[in-house]
């Protein structure tokens, strides 16, 4: 199957859109309005993570879900190792397999079960499934408890329900080449992301309209999906065919998941540097920080297993 070079963008714009959101110690107070993003590049890891996940037959469940386990366990285990000796952060087992990965691998991990039912008993009407999970969404939406200038973007398991609904999406375009013209898909790509501001901002502004936020699902669905057409462009296929911006994508997008675990311990650091140069020097240092990190998981998961370490295959870039 060839690769879907647009996967692969989307992934390393979802790092850096999820990494910026995460700044608030490196943006100076007046310029902390920018630390934003995050929700969107959830949402692009999540659309990416339905395309992938659903263009090949998973087979059997317990051999499908070990494969999970072992892309993404090894890695929050050996944040586990490195939190507890280069940061000093203990935590017991039950919390590093629980809460280790943060929200996101909880999340994921159970979202893997669901789309295995439905990819078992509902491959071919995931418009079904996916109508189906919009009504769970709103349901829920509606019989939430929500404090006063609630956010659904926020710290609440609200997001584990709507999220899915992205993966789903992703699922859908993955395998019927849902698109839309390259030449427009900038201008709604501009689009989708004012709506979704305007909403979101508007949301939190006024609490009688604080429910019109559940709406910014709507563009937030645009956003992945113009920005899926965007970099399968000739454009992004031709900057992609640069063996410098291919690495660099390829290496960074690669590293999604050790950059959102890596980066926690690491941003409580204080660089001592003036803006905006210990924002390049965060980003790099979570970058090279997120290599190590996918390197010590490697050797993690090798040491469990009857062949000699294969160092090459610890070393590679992606």
């Amino acid at each position: 199957m060839k690769r879907d070079i647009g996967i692969d963008i989307i992934k390393f714009f979802a790092a850096l859109l999820i990494t910026n959101s995460h700044f608030e110690s490196i943006y100076p107070p007046e310029l902390s309005v920018l630390t934003t993003g995050g929700a969107i590049g959830d949402a692009l890891f999540f659309f990416c993570s339905g395309f992938t996940l659903f263009l090949k037959p998973m087979g059997r469940f317990d051999s499908w879900y070990k494969k999970r386990i072992n892309r993404i366990y090894p890695t929050v285990f050996a944040c586990a190792i490195i939190s507890a000796f280069v940061f000093s952060v203990s935590n017991d087992m039950y919390y590093t397999i629980i809460h280790g990965g943060g929200w996101f691998v909880s999340c994921i991990m159970i979202y893997y079960v669901i789309a295995y039912l439905i990819d078992r008993f509902m491959s071919k009407r995931l418009g079904v499934a996916f109508v189906s999970a919009m009504v769970i969404v709103i349901i829920s939406y509606v019989l939430w408890d929500k404090p006063s200038n609630f956010s659904m973007y926020g710290y609440t398991y609200l997001k584990w329900v709507f999220f899915f609904l992205v993966m789903l999406f992703g699922a859908i375009v993955g395998k019927n080449g849902v698109v839309i013209s390259g030449k427009k898909s900038l201008l709604f790509l501009i689009v989708c992301v004012l709506v979704y501001y305007a909403i979101i901002i508007t949301s939190l502004r006024n609490e009688l309209l604080n429910d019109i936020q559940l709406l910014s699902l709507i563009p937030l669905l645009g956003i992945t999906l113009s920005m899926y057409t965007l970099c399968n462009c000739n454009t992004a296929q031709k900057l992609f065919n640069n063996r410098y911006i291919n690495w660099t994508v390829m290496f960074v997008g690669g590293l999604c998941l050790e950059i959102y675990l890596i980066q926690t311990p690491l941003l409580k650091l204080d660089l001592g540097m003036p803006f905006p140069v210990n924002y390049i020097a965060m980003f790099v240092l979570i970058i090279v920080s997120a290599y190590i990190l996918r390197c010590c998981a490697r050797i993690f998961s090798q040491t469990f297993n009857k062949q000699d370490y294969n160092w090459k295959e610890v070393l590679k870039a992606f």
